[in-house]
């Protein structure tokens, strides 16, 4: 396809899911590449969100494999429970060694969610180029998940000294980011934590 019509295609799916599949299609780096999957993993949270009142009492795996499912129909390569030195919640593949990883944990406390990063950094990431981002999830069935984010990133660094953390550069006040240094490959590693809102209390009744 020429540039023009790519650009076309683009336009007409601005704003949708198929945007973040085509960028991912097109993506020319890896930045660009996990730029178009966070953007597709933002899309499937938030149809969870929409329709919290229907996601009451589902466990860990059962969240997980929906998101998993949202992303396989938006064109992506992805894979829930499958093995990268242990079992991963969430594992995407793409071109030229492309490989991201999510851990997805039910909030219950800080430590539950201290383990999945643990999981992440040190169990299942390689953390060389290509490899070097991932994603912790957590699903929120409590009031206020951003004063449940914003607790995790003060137990994650005081948990973990060596990493560091900073606002997410979108502007969501439901993510910010981390990085430190991969024991493995010595790279930096890059994970997004997300708070995803499934507390439901109607008082209309």
């Amino acid at each position: 396809m020429s540039d023009d019509t790519i650009s076309d295609l683009r336009n007409r799916v601005l704003g949708t899911p198929q945007e973040a599949h085509l960028d991912f299609i097109y993506a020319q780096s890896h930045a660009s590449r996990v730029a178009a999957l966070q953007k597709s993993v933002d899309y499937a949270c938030n149809l969870l969100e929409r329709h919290k009142d229907k996601k009451q009492g589902l466990e860990e795996d059962q969240i997980t494999l929906q998101i998993c499912e949202f992303l396989e129909m938006a064109g992506f390569q992805a894979a829930h429970d499958e093995y990268v030195a242990g079992h991963c919640d969430i594992v995407v593949k793409g071109r030229d060694r492309f490989l991201w990883l999510a851990e997805a944990k039910k909030h219950s406390d800080y430590a539950w969610l201290n383990k999945g990063f643990m999981q992440l950094a040190t169990r299942y990431s390689t953390g060389v180029e290509g490899q070097d981002h991932g994603e912790v999830l957590v699903y929120c069935y409590v009031k206020d998940a951003k004063a449940t984010l914003d607790r995790w990133r003060i137990e994650l660094e005081v948990k973990n000294p060596e990493v560091s953390t900073e606002d997410s550069p979108c502007g969501n006040p439901l993510l910010f980011c981390s990085k430190h240094k991969h024991d493995a490959s010595g790279l930096d590693f890059h994970t997004r934590h997300k708070a995803i809102v499934l507390y439901w209390e109607p008082k209309d009744k």
